[in-house]
């Protein structure tokens, strides 16, 4: 019983525990992505944050940079992030979820769904 409500206690509000999903985000998910896309991408950020728009990973070995907001990107995307957000800098701009959605969909559109390792939500 006492595992079962820190379970419960331990999902941000935000995020639906039965669904593996972010309700919170979908609207702005919805702006960016096909109809399609929007419960898998909701998924993922489930996923990668646990809906948590400010989540930063450690830093990568590989690139020098943590994993970023919402999805999650790469702050090695510092080309794409600048053009894609108008910001010099990445990982702030990246924190915004509007950026972090925009970024996404430019990786959806440049590679879809690899961007994410398996997604795992199907």
């Amino acid at each position: 019983m006492a595992l079962a409500l820190l379970t419960v206690l331990s999902v941000p509000a935000h995020a639906s525990a039965a669904a593996n999903s972010c309700p919170k985000w979908e609207p702005l998910l919805a702006r960016h992505f096909p109809a399609k896309a929007v419960p898998v991408m909701s998924r993922i950020a489930y996923r990668e944050s646990r809906c948590n728009a400010q989540s930063l990973s450690v830093v990568r070995k590989s690139t020098g940079r943590p994993d970023v907001g919402l999805l999650q990107i790469q702050g090695s995307w510092a080309t794409v992030t600048r053009a894609v957000c108008k910001k010099p800098d990445v990982i702030k701009a990246l924190l915004d979820p509007q950026c972090n959605v925009k970024v996404a969909r430019y990786l959806y559109d440049n590679g879809g769904l690899r961007h994410w390792r398996a997604t795992s939500g199907k």
